[in-house]
């Protein structure tokens, strides 16, 4: 199980990585599948690259912490710390991710009303 956890963990992470830096270099572009997608991101492509690229780093790190939990799952054998730090990992990716599209959205904001 640590093994298919650990593999899922680092594609994942590689996945959100890619897409994170992808969609901040205007690839893809405006879509209902990858990237962040609110109200405002899909309304326009200047709004969709604006809160990409404020995202980019942060998305990176959600990516990075992703593929650093796989790593730290192929790397054990017990249970419960498996457990443990996919819901870390996971959890700590989430939380990048949504701030990451906080700090877009405010650049948006910044940049011109609502």
């Amino acid at each position: 199980m640590g093994l298919f956890l650990g593999l899922i963990l680092l594609a994942a992470g590689m996945a959100v990585d890619v897409t994170g830096r992808s969609a901040a270099q205007g690839r893809p572009r405006r879509n209902h599948v990858a990237g962040i997608r609110t109200r405002r991101t899909p309304a326009d492509d200047e709004a969709w690259r604006i809160v990409h690229e404020a995202a980019e780093p942060w998305v990176i790190a959600a990516g990075l912490a992703m593929t650093l939990g796989g790593l730290a799952e192929l790397g054990t054998d017990d249970g419960e710390l498996m457990g443990a730090i996919a819901v870390v990992a996971t959890g700590f990716a989430g939380a990048l991710t949504v701030a990451g599209a906080v700090i877009g959205h405010s650049e948006l904001r910044g940049r011109r009303p609502s």
